[in-house]
């Protein structure tokens, strides 16, 4: 008797983001897309406004929790900026420290770690 394969049916369940400001979003697709929209919003070095800027900074702040990144100052402000390296520029998210110091950081990434 030669055994039967079982067929097993999986089920892909789309991670949730939810930000401790209270906004959450069914997808990480659809946390996406609100950002992309904020982002596009802007203009480079604009800051964003108080609703946009507390769910940016829980992103941010969620996001070096999750992978361990220490912050030596606090985020000041979150502003839309260009990323350049060789062969490239992409609009992304910049961050002023209360130091004084600047980064950049990609919301597709923040949006994947963070994600439940």
């Amino acid at each position: 008797m030669i055994p039967q394969a079982k067929h097993v049916e999986e089920v892909i369940v789309a991670k949730s983001v939810s930000l401790r400001t209270g906004r959450t979003f069914a997808t990480v697709t659809a946390a996406k897309e609100h950002f992309s929209r904020i982002l596009d919003d802007r203009e480079p070095k604009q800051q964003f406004g108080e609703d946009d800027l507390a769910d940016v900074r829980a992103v941010y702040e969620d996001y070096c929790a999750r992978t361990g990144w220490a912050l030596k100052s606090l985020p000041a402000s979150f502003y839309p900026t260009h990323d350049r390296g060789p062969s490239y520029t992409t609009r992304c998210f910049g961050v002023t420290f209360e130091d004084g110091t600047t980064g950049s950081f990609s919301m597709d990434k923040a949006l994947r770690a963070i994600a439940a």
